[in-house]
This record gives C-alpha cells, sequence and structure tokens, in this order.
C-alpha cells in the first residue's frame, strides 16, 4: 500500500514536472556527482559509492532511475545550477546554492570534516582558524567548508580537483595542511597506500548534513519533497545499514548529529 501510494505522488508530479522518458514504465533522471570516494565515484565505468546506492534504491521506490554522470565538482555546481542536470548528489546547504537548489528535508548522509596533515609535522591547532594563517591549506575547488572557513580570506588556500590531488600535494610538500571529510580522507589514504604518513588535527572544522540537491531551473520543488520523504522511510529499513556495510560505513556515523550540535535549532 505505502508503495502504491508513493508512486501514485510522484507520477502526478511528473504529470506537471516532465523527466525525459527512455522506457513506457520507467522515467529518468540525469544526477551529476564527483569522484569522493566512498560517498560517490566511478569504477569500472559504473557510479558506485555509499550515497550512489542508497538514491538509486530510494530512486526505485518512486519509479525513477538515474542516468549518472561524473564531472569536477564546479562543473557539477553549474550543471545544477542552469539545469543541465537534473540533482546534484550530494552538497551541503549553503546560501549560495539555495538560490538554485530545492533541498529536501531529509539528508542523505552526514560529512565530518577535518584538517589533515603529513604524520612527521608539527602543526599547533586548537580550533582557531586564525592559528592556521602561516600556512598552506589544500582544499577541493568549489568546495564548502562552512562559512567560517569559506569567509578566512587571511587564509592561504590551494585548489585541487580531487582527494587524490589534494592528498599528492601534501605529501610532496606543495600545502602544509589540507581540508577535506574525514571518510574520504581515509579511505583514499588507504587507496592510495599512504595511511601511516598522514594526520588528522582535532578538533574537526564541522560536522554536517549532505543532500541530494534538486535543479530549481527545472521547478523540481514537489519532486524534492516527494523524495524526502521516500528517503526517510528507507532510512528506516534493513537496507539502508546494509548499504553503509559494504562500505565499511557505521550506521551510527549516520545518524543526525546536528541536532547534538545545534540543540538550539532542533524541531
Amino acid at each position: 500500500m505505502r508503495a502504491f501510494v508513493v508512486l501514485a505522488v510522484v507520477v502526478a508530479i511528473l504529470c506537471v514536472q516532465p523527466i525525459s522518458v527512455s522506457r513506457a514504465e520507467e522515467r529518468s533522471m540525469v544526477i551529476v556527482y564527483t569522484d569522493w570516494f566512498p560517498y560517490t565515484y566511478e569504477e569500472n565505468g559504473r557510479a558506485q559509492g555509499f550515497e550512489i546506492d542508497t538514491l538509486k534504491a530510494v530512486l526505485g521506490e518512486m519509479n525513477l532511475r538515474g542516468e549518472f554522470v561524473s564531472y569536477p565538482w564546479k562543473r557539477c555546481l553549474a550543471s545544477l545550477k542552469n539545469g543541465e542536470a537534473d540533482a546534484l548528489v550530494s552538497l551541503l546547504k549553503t546560501p549560495e546554492r539555495e538560490d538554485y537548489t530545492y533541498y529536501p528535508d531529509e539528508y542523505i548522509s552526514i560529512s565530518k570534516t577535518v584538517f589533515v596533515t603529513t604524520a612527521k609535522k608539527d602543526v599547533p591547532f586548537d580550533g582557531s582558524l586564525e592559528s592556521l594563517k602561516n600556512y598552506t591549506i589544500g582544499v577541493i575547488s568549489g568546495f564548502s567548508y562552512g562559512e567560517a572557513f569559506d569567509n578566512a580570506k587571511y587564509l592561504k588556500k590551494d585548489e585541487s580537483v580531487d582527494t587524490k590531488t589534494l592528498l599528492t600535494k601534501l605529501l610532496n610538500g606543495r600545502t602544509d595542511i589540507a581540508a577535506e571529510n574525514q571518510a574520504v580522507l581515509l579511505a583514499s589514504a588507504l587507496k592510495m597506500g599512504v595511511k601511516d604518513r598522514i594526520q588528522f588535527l582535532r578538533p574537526p572544522i564541522h560536522t554536517n548534513k549532505l543532500y541530494v540537491g534538486f535543479s530549481k531551473a527545472k521547478g523540481y520543488r514537489n519532486l524534492s519533497d516527494a523524495f524526502s520523504r521516500t528517503l526517510g522511510v528507507f532510512k528506516k529499513t534493513d537496507a539502508y545499514p546494509s548499504i553503509l556495510a559494504q562500505y565499511g560505513i557505521h550506521f551510527s556515523d549516520m545518524v543526525d548529529v546536528y541536532a547534538q550540535i545545534h540543540p538550539e535549532e532542533a524541531h
């Protein structure tokens, strides 16, 4: 009965918000993502990652199919903004992005962003960004690291297109520190065989929710709302933690820590 109700809602939405039709019984949408292992990445020509698998499962519940396209991050944002893409997985919520993105109420994952340096480097850090003004900090081009960091013009920032390049520059001494998601850094370092050559700084930069963003240029407000409801239901099933486990992610890492960090905003 639940599946029938969800399907009926989606069909009604699609009547006024057309998405390209590949087969009579199936509707597809263009979804862009960037290489951000283990959240989203491409392997053997296929989109993979625990966010990708979660998104595929939810779209399946909605009788939708994703056509996944991998781009550098800045192009992902531009594609969402100009309507080339129907959706983007996944992104932080920022005022600038809200101008062109419909955000579901339900988040798809949690991101803990941290600073990393080499194992032999001593970088005093107590949480104050001011203490890092004499260091060169590697960042991913187009990524948001929270309002405080993004607006810290006094920091020296060096841009890279992906996490592998970010870590390579750090290890080669081209940067002193790098900022990135902790799970992504750890997975990439393990893949590159350099885990023992890096160390994380504490405390983290921030811990925030990540969302699937829907294009305002396509007018997908209702689709975003329907996706939010379906995702919320899916995350309460056994299938969701099963997907996380396949990528070495613990369910507890994906709980709503935002309410714990900002209890005054909880509702």
